[in-house]
């Protein structure tokens, strides 16, 4: 029960992080995705369906929040979390290896973001917009991963474990 209710209290947390301090505020331009860095520690630390349920959940209320269309942030969360558990599914990563699998898998939302504004008539951009804008984002979100794992990994743990 417990290690749910850190997931549910992180998950929270990104969400406010999203939505409201990162919106405005960002470093060199870099913004990780807090939510999505959550779901894929998630995935990692307890099991890939811990990680779907709080890609979608937190996904879907991101797009309610941001008025985005509905459901675009947490189908390509879906992606992310899916590819992650894919790329681990038979070993358990070290640190740096985790943050590159996880970066990896922070990529994939961009080209299915590209295809549904390109269908709607935006401009989204080119590889100036993938190098610049959305490499160091999913770098930012690897990183980001790293400590939400440790904080879920000590959430599992019992009281006997700890001393």
């Amino acid at each position: 029960m417990k290690r749910y209710g850190t997931l549910t209290l992180a998950a929270v947390l990104a969400i406010a992080l999203d939505t409201a301090v990162l919106s405005a505020h960002t470093l060199w331009g870099v913004r990780p995705w807090v939510l999505l860095a959550v779901a894929l520690a998630a995935s990692v630390a307890f099991n890939v369906q811990s990680g779907i349920v709080t890609a979608l959940l937190g996904g879907l209320i991101i797009d309610a929040i941001c008025n985005s269309y509905l459901g675009l942030t947490a189908a390509c969360y879906l992606v992310s979390v899916s590819a992650l558990y894919l790329f681990t599914k038979r070993n358990h990563p070290k640190a740096l290896f985790l943050w590159a699998l996880a970066a990896a898998a922070a990529l994939l939302p961009a080209p299915i973001e590209w295809l549904y504004s390109y269908l709607r008539g935006a401009q989204y951009g080119g590889l100036k917009t993938l190098l610049t804008v959305v490499l160091p984002c999913a770098v930012a979100t690897g990183l980001c991963v790293l400590p939400f794992r440790k904080l879920l990994d000590w959430s599992k743990k019992g009281h006997r474990d700890r001393i």
